[in-house]
């Protein structure tokens, strides 16, 4: 049984067991050489991948294989499964994020920058001293508290967000959260006033140009920005999350909360 066994599929997975499928038919079993790299890479038993292909039968010919597919990966295996470049790009990004997911750590293909999964950072409980940077120390803190509300909503299994940890040859980066479902690199910030906006948008871009794979960018502020704010991040191509009461909500009429 793989680590993972029990934890529900990501896109990603279902991305590379279709490819599977579409290649190789309903021709591989649980010691098929392929199939047990998948499972590795994958921290799931041979068995479940196989399975997972059965799926994929049942999806493309109706009565052949298990059941078939349903939701968003359904959605997004009708839209590239009929277009073999766009699914080998499709499985060569889900096999970049997979690795850093499953294996905790990659390089970076250009410059051997290391790229490593690491928890999210939780919140000092220690009170902001008074000094002069005072009114930094307390967006830090106003930040992590805000971090760990959401992720404490968004989360509660612990098994869905994550941080990164990005090592250059002159410095280290942090990226605050990771979605690993909807893929959304997520930088928090303490007001959502422009100036924060346009300092998240930039650590955003510095963050992805380091991943050898594409991720959506969103910025996570304590209240909804205004519409001329949301324009700025509308045309810099990142989403909003916001506080909204007792939950969240998002630019994306919700497509990156509900998923």
């Amino acid at each position: 049984m793989g680590a993972r066994d029990g934890t529900p599929w990501l896109q990603d997975e279902y991305v590379i067991v279709g490819d599977l499928w579409q290649r190789r038919g309903r021709t591989v079993g649980i010691g098929d050489a392929e199939v047990r790299e998948i499972a590795e890479l994958f921290g799931r038993s041979p068995a479940s991948i196989s399975r997972r292909v059965g799926n994929f039968a049942g999806t493309d010919k109706p009565g052949t294989g298990l059941k078939p597919i349903t939701g968003e990966p359904l959605d997004l295996w009708t839209n590239i499964r009929g277009n073999r470049a766009a699914l080998e790009r499709a499985v060569s990004q889900a096999r970049a994020r997979l690795s850093l997911l499953t294996n905790g750590m990659v390089l970076n293909q250009v410059d051997a920058t290391g790229i490593r999964i690491v928890a999210p950072e939780l919140p000092s409980v220690e009170p902001v001293a008074v000094v002069t940077k005072e009114a930094a120390r307390q967006a830090e803190q106003t930040e992590a508290l805000l971090r760990e509300e959401f992720r404490s909503w968004r989360d509660r299994k612990g098994d869905r967000l994550r941080g990164i940890s990005i090592e250059t040859p002159t410095s280290r980066l942090r990226v605050d959260l990771y979605d690993q479902v909807t893929n959304v690199l997520i930088e928090v910030k303490a007001r959502a006033e422009r100036d924060y906006l346009r300092f998240a948008v930039g650590q955003l871009y510095d963050y992805r140009r380091y991943l050898d794979f594409e991720v959506n960018l969103a910025v996570l502020v304590p209240r909804r920005p205004t519409d001329d704010l949301m324009g700025l991040l509308k045309t810099a191509g990142v989403a909003a999350i916001w506080k909204a009461e007792t939950s969240f909500a998002d630019s994306e009429n919700g497509r990156l909360l509900h998923s």
